[in-house]
């Protein structure tokens, strides 16, 4: 199963390496996206991108593909290749009783929204009694609960941190 994890990411790394040339635009998808001075779990980070931030592209790691080296802002390093899109991001929807209203990704993701994985509402949802009726399991009771969790979790983990569980899944070492 690791062989075949490690070797997926290879392949989706390579996969996106071979749609681009070096010197191609691409786009940041995540938010606080660090760029690394190498592909270093502990490596420093020299600039954090916001989504939708255009940088150049200039190729996958030779020894460790899932990695890609970018340019921004006078600086190069290197981002995880998941957080790298060939497009720009789509403008988001927000919706109001007022209608509704189109944001561009970065204001998005700066609100928090896209951050989160339950809203308020969703949360009140899920705990209505009437909703957790019958032998569906886990309720959505449980399941908000089990998401509320999750998100507590992952708050208090560090780039780093997660940069090395990316290598535990996909098989590589630093």
């Amino acid at each position: 199963m690791r062989k075949s994890l490690g070797l997926l990411a290879l392949v989706l790394g390579a996969g996106a390496a071979w749609a681009l040339t070096p010197g191609d635009r691409v786009y940041v998808r995540g938010r606080d996206v660090a760029v690394l001075q190498s592909t270093a779990t502990n490596a420093a980070t020299l600039v954090k991108l916001q989504p939708g931030e255009a940088v150049v592209w200039r190729g996958a790691d030779k020894k460790k593909p899932t990695w890609h080296r970018v340019e921004t802002g006078g600086k190069s390093g290197f981002v995880y290749f998941a957080n790298l899109s060939s497009t720009p991001p789509a403008s988001e929807l927000l919706t109001s009783p007022a209608g509704a209203k189109k944001v561009d990704a970065q204001a998005f993701a700066s609100s928090g929204a896209a951050g989160k994985a339950l809203t308020e509402g969703a949360i009140r949802y899920g705990n209505q009694d009437e909703k957790n009726k019958g032998e569906l399991r886990p309720t959505m009771k449980e399941s908000v609960r089990q998401t509320q969790t999750l998100e507590a979790i992952a708050a208090q983990r560090t780039d780093a941190e997660i940069a090395a569980q990316a290598d535990r899944v996909t098989g590589e070492q630093r």
